[in-house]
């Protein structure tokens, strides 16, 4: 075998879709990494591990001249590219690091999976025929944050009408049409800032936006305006449960703006569904879920600012839908969908 040339890049994919793999990992002088339902693992066949020139120039052969120009100045970058034959969509994120140009990559399946596949939480269905609000799922990276929303959009958008804009970090899956008009920008591309891209979107006359991450005030302000003026906003959070949401929320501000920001979210807020994949008993993984719903009571909680009671109406709001994560993390063992060490493992951690 040669040098990490496209060739041996082909190989490499190919075998991370038969491994089933979710991200590819490659950094001068190391092996190439898979990460497998959740673990990461040595790839198979890579003795000629990729030099720095060669992830260089691999990278450099995705990019367009102004995208090369971005990564020189910022040192990182994030875009997708389509593979077709593989029928796939590759979120690249190259970065530099001690010993040269390093690569993330996700892997994302052309086909947008359907809610039910997912094993998303009943209440989902409940939430489909809003018309505005605030829908927020969390979870940390690689929670399947994306593919959730992206699962409760496409299903949107086979039921209804609806102008919907996508503003994404990047563009992972690709919506086909159905009966509603779907626009996707993508940051560094269409747009400069969420926040910015939020309020350009309120002109565009739109029913859903669909907000890749709420990431600073800017963004969290601009949408919580834009669900309060009508539309339904979906949008993802790196956090791993609803209180630490709403703490990340008013993080975002001034102590002199956080109550403002309290009483616009439990205005606006319908639902937040924290997730974790676990691994599953037969392979691959499972997904867990915490679910909150906006009850009078959790309107209250987050108005008065004390989130750390929200697992309380948590756990006493089942008839409305809502589970903690342990409760479905011990529903998931019941069933045999995950074994008891790792449900034991899973509550250690939190």
């Amino acid at each position: 075998m040669g040098g990490f040339d496209e060739q041996a890049w082909r190989g490499l994919l190919d075998r991370a879709v038969q491994e089933g793999a979710s991200d590819i990992h490659l950094a001068p002088g190391a092996p190439a990494f898979f990460r497998v339902n959740g673990a990461l693992m040595h790839a198979a066949e890579t003795e000629n591990a990729p030099t720095e020139r060669e992830i260089s120039l691999l990278l450099s052969s995705w990019m367009t001249t102004e995208q090369g120009e971005k990564f020189r100045t910022r040192g990182e970058i994030d875009f997708a590219r389509e593979d077709a034959a593989l029928r796939l969509r590759l979120r690249v994120h190259g970065f530099a690091a001690r010993g040269g140009t390093a690569l993330s990559i996700r892997l994302v399946p052309e086909r947008i999976p359907s809610l039910e596949s997912l094993g998303v939480p009943p209440v989902f269905r409940r939430l489909l025929p809003l018309r505005s609000g605030l829908v927020l799922v969390s979870g940390k990276t690689g929670a399947g944050k994306t593919t959730t929303l992206a699962a409760f959009l496409n299903q949107i958008s086979q039921m209804r009408a609806a102008r919907v804009i996508s503003l994404e970090d990047p563009i992972e899956y690709v919506y086909a049409s159905g009966k509603s008009l779907i626009s996707q920008r993508e940051i560094g591309t269409h747009f400069v800032s969420f926040g910015g891209a939020i309020r350009s979107a309120l002109r565009e006359d739109p029913d859903i936006l669909l907000v890749g991450e709420l990431r600073d005030a800017d963004a969290v302000q601009a949408a919580l305006s834009a669900a309060e003026t009508g539309q339904l906003v979906l949008a993802s959070l790196h956090t791993r449960s609803a209180a630490e949401a709403v703490h990340r929320i008013e993080s975002f501000f001034p102590a002199a703006q956080q109550q403002e920001i309290r009483a616009q979210l439990a205005a606006v807020l319908e639902a937040m569904i924290s997730q974790e994949l676990l691994p599953a008993v037969n392979g691959g993984r499972v997904l867990a879920s915490e679910v909150l719903v906006a009850t009078d009571a959790v309107r209250h909680l987050i108005r008065a600012g004390k989130p750390e009671q929200l697992a309380s109406c948590i756990m006493s709001g089942a008839s409305c839908g809502m589970q903690t994560m342990g409760q479905d993390v011990e529903r998931l063992r019941a069933a045999g969908k995950i074994d008891a060490e790792t449900a034991r493992r899973f509550e250690k951690l939190r």
